[in-house]
């Protein structure tokens, strides 16, 4: 959707500033786990964008995008998802949830390391009349 936006003109930017903003948001989604919906799903992004090479996992296990992929596959999990809503094929998205909505050991540890640092999976502001003082 962004990228037929940007082409209209609707949006300004770079798309690869966009494609980074989704990566950074799956990688995000993910530290909440997999239990849920929101979190299968984004496993399932990003396991299928890993297989088709729209990402690479450096070896000091960070990630980067890679522009010239990442369109394809982002075009090519959309049909895929969009054949298996149309088809209306459950045994299909039972098993491609039973496939990709999983968070492999390479990736467990690199979440892992990111709660060893202390870094917060969430923002919580605090915010009010009381906080600001002002009554």
């Amino acid at each position: 959707m962004v990228t037929g936006l940007l082409k209209k003109g609707e949006l300004k930017g770079d798309i690869k500033d966009y494609y980074t903003t989704f990566m950074a948001g799956i990688l995000r989604s993910v530290r909440f786990g997999v239990s849920e919906a929101h979190g299968k799903a984004n496993m399932q992004c990003f396991n299928y964008f890993q297989e088709k090479g729209a990402f690479e996992r450096t070896a000091k296990g960070t990630y980067k995008v890679n522009f010239e992929k990442f369109a394809t596959a982002m075009n090519d999990l959309s049909a895929f998802i969009l054949t298996l809503q149309g088809n209306g094929d459950k045994a299909a998205v039972e098993k491609a949830q039973k496939e990709k909505a999983v968070i492999h050991t390479e990736l467990q540890t690199d979440l892992e390391r990111l709660t060893k640092k202390n870094i917060p999976v969430d923002v919580v502001f605090e915010q009010g009349v009381d906080v600001l003082g002002v009554k």
